[in-house]
């Protein structure tokens, strides 16, 4: 191991919502489709699959027309790259040159041309928002769309300026809500459902088992959940083959195996959604009831926990930086504390399971056992196996845009308050748009021993050089 990739080791100088009526609100059946969406698809010439564009995009060959140079391009230089032969294209502030893209659009060289040299964005999110374009035209960026904005009058007429500076007052903006759509796709042998929201809304899930055709999802986005009410054609097996949620583009993903395999469904069945404000307290939006799958000591005052519901009937897919509510009674009084969940791989112990989308349906606990004061904690430590725990939906107000604009990045941790960071650490350095230079992480414990995580995020480091940890101890 080299020098960067050890952690670095400072030591101290030596010392001794309610439920809304869903009245009104119709049952969306499927549209025939396979993929419940009407859109078309063109057949592509030979040579031009998806696999042939990847080809062509590492093939060194220079798609942007800009020899690797980042050029900020404005809204009349956009317009005049507007043919089939010279075909310029901006999606969220970002321009690419789709000229040489035009054979190989699924949707056929007419579609495409649609938003050839404007700003295609709002087109774009009607047709098919959940494509990581990014990933698809990143060997076609030209640079930056500028955007001059010219001050409104009345908006602007108590602008100041003082030395160069600008102070711009308030406007009111209004927050638009964001509805989930569901979408979906079969096989033979099993069915897909996808949940769109919105890039970096930072969406989590709740789903419910109720029997083998109907299930219920709550989609949560910051404080509001959406209820989805599904009744599927079809009996399939629980639990799904794969869940699935990205952060970075707000898809949920869903997979189902079919109970009768080899048979195609002419319709997926129905769904019904609600809005469930976050003053609900209804117990059966809020509060689940999981079980104590392990449950063993990490160091002298931690231990790992794992937790599933209470029977298998509930999975989790937490929004970034939130958290659970985790209560039980303890000499009869109601007890209840706020716990992060961590990723599995940073645990020391698993549950010994091959079985992929039961690890999915885990939730997976670091606690420190606070003897002097930690009721709950200490409580929690001496349960068996077995005993069950009564857990909140996510809670939490972290926005996961802020972090967008940065590349670089330093986090201070101090013990246990490691545990919000390692889900947030995972994301920034699999992220995608925008991608991070630098992620320092200076994590502060009392001992050595008392270090969490230690081995997981040392590997992390060797793993991906952009990643440095640095560990500081106030005892020796």
């Amino acid at each position: 191991m080299t020098e960067k990739n050890t952690p670095e080791v400072i030591l101290p100088p030596f010392r001794g919502d309610k439920l809304l009526s869903p009245a009104g609100v119709p049952k969306l059946l499927s549209t025939g489709s396979a993929t419940g969406n009407p859109r078309n698809k063109c057949a592509l010439q030979p040579g031009h699959s998806l696999m042939d564009w990847i080809r062509l995009g590492n093939s060194g060959v220079d798609l942007s027309g800009t020899c690797g140079r980042i050029v900020p391009v404005s809204k009349e230089e956009l317009a005049r790259h507007n043919k089939r032969d010279d075909a310029w294209m901006a999606i969220r502030g970002k321009v690419y040159n789709v000229t040489r893209y035009m054979d190989f659009h699924p949707g056929g060289v007419d579609e495409l041309m649609r938003g050839v040299g404007r700003d295609a964005t709002k087109l774009f999110d009607e047709v098919h928002a959940w494509v990581n374009y990014q990933q698809l035209l990143n060997k076609c960026l030209i640079g930056p769309l500028k955007i001059i904005v010219k001050p409104d009058a009345e908006i602007f007429k108590s602008i100041k300026t003082e030395t160069n500076k600008v102070t711009i007052p308030n406007t009111n903006i209004a927050n638009i809500e964001i509805i989930p759509r569901i979408d979906w796709i079969q096989k033979q042998s099993d069915i897909t459902f996808y949940i769109y929201t919105r890039q970096f809304c930072n969406p989590g899930l709740v789903l419910k088992y109720i029997n083998e055709k109907e299930f219920r999802l709550l989609v949560q986005i910051e404080h509001t959940k959406h209820c989805i009410e599904l009744q599927l054609q079809s009996e399939v097996r629980w639990p799904p083959k794969a869940c699935k949620l990205s952060s970075e583009t707000g898809k949920i993903e869903i997979c189902f195996e079919k109970v009768q395999e080899m048979k195609l469904w002419n319709s997926y069945g129905a769904h019904t959604l609600i809005r469930v404000l976050p003053t609900d307290d209804a117990e059966e939006y809020n509060v689940f009831k999981f079980e104590i799958k392990t449950n063993t000591d990490f160091n002298l005052d931690s231990f790992e926990m794992i937790l599933r519901g209470s029977q298998d009937d509930t999975l989790f897919l937490l929004p970034l930086g939130y958290h659970v509510n985790i209560s039980t009674d303890i000499n009869g009084e109601p007890v209840e504390r706020s716990y992060t969940p961590i990723p599995q791989n940073f645990l020391s112990k698993t549950l010994n399971t091959n079985n992929s989308s039961l690890n999915e349906m885990n939730l997976n606990f670091l606690i420190k056992n606070y003897k002097a004061n930690g009721l709950l904690s200490e409580h929690m430590q001496q349960l068996n196996v077995g005993s069950h725990l009564l857990l909140s939906v996510p809670r939490g107000n972290f926005k996961l845009q802020h972090l967008l604009r940065h590349k670089r990045f330093t986090f201070l941790a101090a013990g246990s308050g490691l545990t919000p960071f390692l889900s947030i650490i995972q994301h920034l350095l699999k992220r995608f748009e925008n991608k991070i230079e630098y992620l320092r992480l200076i994590y502060f414990n009392k001992t050595e021993a008392d270090i969490w995580c230690r081995n997981a995020l040392t590997d992390l480091q060797v793993q991906d050089e952009r990643f440095h940890l640095t560990n500081i101890l106030s005892q020796i």
